[in-house]
């Protein structure tokens, strides 16, 4: 069963569908195929996982667009939300 959403092939971040504790498993369909990706954070519910390895300075897509940038790198099952997420206008290299 999936518990989290991956809506573009080039997304790097899935949104779970249910709260997930640090070391809970985000499960989603990937294509014809499934991925998972274990929480290194608690994610609260309808929030963003990465799905990969995000460097500092790069743009970060969800839904085919860019959302932001990262501030910091993100490892892979990190929580991509403010602490690490700024909008394009706003970060200063």
């Amino acid at each position: 069963m999936y518990n989290a959403l991956l809506v573009e092939p080039a997304d790097d971040v899935i949104v779970v569908l249910e709260a997930l504790p640090a070391g809970g498993q985000a499960v989603y369909r990937d294509g014809d195929a499934t991925g998972n990706v274990t929480a290194l954070n608690d994610i609260p519910i309808y929030h963003k996982i990465a799905i990969h390895p995000i460097k500092k300075g790069s743009h970060i897509i969800k839904y085919g667009e860019t959302i932001g940038i990262a501030i910091q790198d993100i490892q892979t099952g990190e929580h991509v939300h403010v602490q690490n997420l700024d909008s394009e206008r706003e970060y200063l290299p």
